[in-house]
């Protein structure tokens, strides 16, 4: 606001003012006819009954008509203001004694202006005050007794968009830009303070999460004390960026992450990368890179699995994804995850956001789907063959079909513990990081298209199945209903 109005001239150039800026406000010369111009005052009484209607407005119960006549009582009378003198909206200066409607806006006109300069109280202002009630009616369409609840509200609460609604806050802004030239030096700290109250923000609290230096990290806001410290690893010094998230913990190793962690590890055959392990999933892996180098998200854990819906969450993710340049690594969903071939299976794969990068032509270009197969030739005998050789998927309503050229179906050993869709991803990523050694200006895009290289494009029973709860219990093992396809797939051999 205007940090003076102090000397006549101010005031002088401020009646000009008002008459440009606003179009309520009518302004005049001094009267000639009268050397005594009525100033704005209010009883005693009257004071305690306006303190009183403000208690009440909350409850929207202020009925202006019944405050004292004090003050501005007659509409054609001027007001003294700041030295000089200013007539009230020439819309009233000519009410009949017969039209009392034009009498009593008039009147409620004047005890909004009586109350706004009582009640902050303002010293040397009373030309803002008038500005501020006329463009105030202005603004939000409202007659003069309509307007008083809106102006002791104001008051009594301050102005943001959270307590008045956004419309009537933005009535409030132009209002106070309009007449920010009429307060006086004296009254700036008050009216600001008052009446101009900044919305409201909420504190958040932010923890790192990650290795700003590396250019792998986020921030977690508003933490929960109770849950702990998040988890954050970091294994190897090599070049090369791997960005794992999963379900990780501090107080045990027995977690999900920690044994695709140690399948990345133990599936390593070199020095050559970085390891970043923390807890959380995909979406967050898009967000915790803030580096322009090529990094590799190995990605088993997700969120957004609703069979039903796909939310502003996953578009969002994907749209983080494209913001970096990274080969995404993400795993489908295992067999029998509520499948069912005559209803339509599982609509969604196992990370929401793998739908929306379907259909996205950017996102999908740093993108490869993750299943996982065994070939059964050598321990049955026979040559390998689209007999012997089975992939595990769940079918997810024709998505693998539509998706294959995107899909590698990872080879996992016989001889290794853990055999799904999860523990392929990151031997997948092992793969990726030793060509992105081999080629160092690689984008995501490009090594993407190093890994597909890689794979041998074979005919594959995928198998799947269903539980059947007509048949029986779903530990009945002739309740699993199977369910299979031939398709020409992409495989990456074990080494």
């Amino acid at each position: 606001m205007s940090k003076s109005l102090t000397s006549l001239c101010a005031s002088v150039c401020s009646l000009i003012l008002i008459a440009c800026s606003s179009g309520n406000i009518d302004t005049a010369e001094p009267s000639e006819e009268s050397d005594i111009p009525v100033e704005i005052e209010t009883s005693a009484e009257d004071s305690s009954v306006r303190e009183s209607e403000s208690a009440e407005n909350d409850a929207g119960d202020i009925d202006p008509s019944t405050k004292s006549d004090d003050g501005l009582a007659n509409a054609s009378e001027t007001i003294e203001i700041n030295g000089g003198e200013i007539d009230t909206p020439s819309i009233f200066s000519n009410c009949s004694e017969d039209d009392w409607e034009c009498s009593f806006e008039a009147e409620q006109r004047t005890d909004n202006i009586n109350y706004l300069i009582e009640t902050l109280p303002l010293i040397g202002s009373q030309m803002f005050a008038e500005c501020f009630v006329d463009t105030l009616a202005t603004e939000t369409g409202r007659g003069f007794y309509d307007l008083f609840s809106l102006v002791a509200f104001i008051i009594d609460n301050g102005a943001s968009a959270d307590n008045l609604g956004q419309q009537d806050y933005q009535s409030v802004e132009a209002t106070l830009a309009a007449c920010d030239g009429f307060v006086s030096s004296n009254d700036i700290q008050r009216v600001s303070e008052m009446i101009a109250v900044p919305e409201a923000k909420e504190e958040v609290s932010r923890v790192l999460v990650g290795d700003i230096e590396a250019g792998i990290y986020y921030y977690y806001e508003n933490l929960d004390s109770e849950w702990g410290e998040p988890y954050f690893e970091t294994v190897g010094r090599g070049p090369i960026k791997v960005v794992m998230g999963d379900v990780f913990s501090y107080e045990t190793t027995e977690t999900h992450g920690h044994r695709v962690k140690d399948t990345f590890l133990t599936f390593a055959q070199n020095d050559n990368f970085t390891l970043f392990a923390y807890d959380g999933t995909s979406g967050t892996s898009f967000e915790m890179v803030d580096t322009d180098e090529t990094v590799i998200i190995s990605a088993s854990a997700h969120l957004g699995m609703n069979p039903l819906e796909l939310t502003s969450d996953d578009y969002a993710e994907v749209e983080s994804l494209k913001g970096t340049n990274a080969l995404y690594l993400s795993s489908l969903e295992n067999t029998g995850i509520d499948g069912d071939p005559e209803y339509g299976v599982y609509p969604y794969p196992h990370a929401g956001n793998a739908y929306v990068i379907e259909n996205d032509p950017d996102a999908i270009r740093q993108t490869i789907f993750i299943a996982w197969y065994r070939d059964y030739a050598e321990s049955w005998g026979r040559e390998s063959s689209v007999d012997t050789r089975f992939g595990y998927v769940d079918l997810h309503g024709g998505f693998v079909q539509r998706n294959l050229e995107n899909t590698i179906f990872v080879q996992i050993p016989f001889d290794y513990d853990f055999a799904d869709t999860s523990h392929a991803t990151p031997i997948a990523a092992v793969w990726a990081a030793e060509l992105l050694a081999q080629n160092p200006n690689a984008s995501a895009e490009e090594l993407k298209q190093l890994l597909l290289a890689e794979t041998l494009s074979v005919d594959v029973t995928v198998e799947d199945y269903y539980y059947d709860e007509a048949v029986g219990d779903i530990t009945d093992e002739s309740s699993s209903i199977s369910y299979s396809e031939i398709m020409t797939v992409n495989i990456l051999p074990a080494r």
